[in-house]
């Protein structure tokens, strides 16, 4: 009964995870809108593309999305953070109930 227990609460956890994803991004595309924050929020762009100024949308990195919206939208960002170290509590307390039996 632990076990399905466990596997319950791994895949919500995990499913809940995977919205906040979905939503962090969605509100951290609107970088691509946002011409002003690209030189302050768009650092993995100017990594990846070796270049000291994005110019066009195109260059933005989804990674940047992230980053924007930790910035404009911390309390969602915090969610998705807490989401994630639960699916690992979650898989670690999982993991090592299976191999006890």
């Amino acid at each position: 009964m632990k076990k399905i227990l466990l596997v319950v609460q791994l895949g919500l956890s995990f499913l809940i995870f995977l919205s906040l994803i979905a939503v962090n991004w969605y509100q951290g595309s609107e970088l691509a809108s946002d011409i002003f924050e690209w030189n302050y929020t768009a650092k993995f762009s100017k990594l990846f593309n070796g270049v000291d100024k994005i110019t066009s949308p195109d260059q933005i990195s989804q990674l940047d999305f992230f980053i924007y919206s930790a910035k404009h939208y911390p309390v969602v960002t915090t969610l998705m953070i807490c989401s994630f170290i639960y699916v690992l509590i979650s898989l670690f307390f999982l993991l090592k109930t299976l191999k006890n039996k």
